[in-house]
């Protein structure tokens, strides 16, 4: 949890805008959407709590299960599992914190 937050809260690296819209990164912006973003039929926010902590703990477990993230104008879906996108994770915290692009 910790270090999705910290990707998260980055947004950007080395003044590069594109930064996390780009290969690991962008996964996790999609996950991010997926777990915190979620909207009704009528386009009203979704406020659920079980569906947050469920998706964090399969995350942090590293589940196997595949889940499919979709980009926010609809036009491109990806199915990842949740040790997909853990990896991920782990991978962009490590260039994040050793200052790799």
């Amino acid at each position: 949890m910790k270090l999705f937050i910290f990707i998260y809260a980055m947004g950007r690296f080395d003044m590069d805008p594109s930064w996390s819209e780009t290969g690991d990164r962008y996964l996790i912006k999609l996950f991010r959407d997926y777990v915190f973003h979620q909207v009704d039929e009528n386009g009203v926010p979704v406020v659920d709590m079980v569906h947050v902590l469920t998706c964090m703990n399969k995350l942090d477990a590293g589940l196997d299960e595949k889940i499919m993230l979709m980009s926010r104008d609809e036009q491109s879906c990806l199915i990842v599992s949740y040790k997909e996108i853990k990896n991920c994770i782990i991978a962009s915290f490590r260039d994040l914190s050793s200052g790799r692009k």
